[in-house]
């Protein structure tokens, strides 16, 4: 999928929200934006499970792009963010920075946003539906650490495979009973630097409960508490808790669970350990 840049360059799917204009047009924008079909020089074409997965994002006169295009020479499905300034002149949306630009013009109707682009002479025509910030979560929880999701273009819900395939489809879940020990965490792609006595911080898993291990140095001492939380299995790969969706990888030893909430992702990543081992950091 080629790349539009507010205007100028070729080819990407948009989001946008409302840039202080009181229009009904502008105001309708804010929100996300799923790619759902395209026509080039007024020919449909059929995105591919890939590239149905971008989405656009407008908050207060920002886009947020959330781009994913099949690599065709590996099959993976690579992601790519970009954020921008715009604003709104009549239907036109333009990029902030460029008061000259032409602009793209846009129209909304119910919950498809239509985008027009003319490249070099060859009309282009998006349209996208507007979705949910749940929705938009799941989207981003696909995203692998290297900041693709390697899982060949295909709606895999199981999202992080660290292995780049599927090849825990099936079986992830029935692996996720043991014991397992923290090892690192991500907050949305910054490495969270984890003190001693936080990485003793454990969990056991049986069935459909998490027996958690909770270590928090206090006074100079490092203690820990536990408590007890109860998930629904969704499917094989994605569990939920309190209404946030987990999705679950395993690839050897490891365990990694990822969450997207109001847009912010978490990655952490466990190795699996004995009760021996347990009992260890519990002294």
């Amino acid at each position: 999928m080629k790349r539009i840049f507010l205007g100028a360059m070729a080819f990407v799917a948009l989001l946008f929200s409302s840039c202080g204009k009181n229009d009904n047009a502008s105001t309708d924008l804010t929100g996300a934006w799923q790619l759902e079909s395209f026509t080039v020089a007024g020919q449909p074409q059929t995105p591919n499970d890939c590239q149905k997965k971008s989405v656009y994002v407008f908050t207060q006169n920002q886009l947020t792009s959330h781009d994913f295009n099949k690599n065709e020479g590996t099959g993976h499905c690579e992601y790519d963010k970009t954020v921008e300034t715009y604003k709104i002149e009549g239907n036109l949306i333009k990029d902030a920075n460029d008061p000259n630009g032409k602009g793209i013009p846009f129209s909304i109707s119910g919950n498809t946003l239509t985008l027009t682009i003319d490249e070099n002479g060859q009309k282009e025509t998006l349209n996208l539906k507007k979705i949910n910030q749940t929705e938009l979560d799941a989207i981003l929880a696909t995203i692998n650490n290297r900041g693709s999701n390697n899982n060949g273009g295909g709606n895999n819900n199981g999202g992080n495979n660290n292995g780049g395939s599927n090849s825990n489809i099936g079986k992830t879940i029935a692996n996720l009973d043991g014991i397992w020990q923290v090892v690192s965490v991500i907050e949305n792609d910054v490495i969270e630097i984890l003190g001693d006595c936080q990485k003793k911080i454990s969990m056991k898993i049986t069935g459909n409960q998490a027996l958690l291990y909770e270590f928090e140095e206090e006074t100079g001492v490092c203690r820990y508490k536990t408590d007890r939380e109860v998930f629904t299995i969704l499917n094989e790969t994605t569990i939920e808790i309190e209404g946030t969706r987990i999705f679950v990888s395993i690839t050897g030893d490891n365990l990694t669970l990822t969450t997207v909430k109001n847009g912010r992702r978490n990655i952490t990543v466990y190795k699996r350990i004995t009760q021996a081992q347990l009992d260890a950091l519990l002294r």
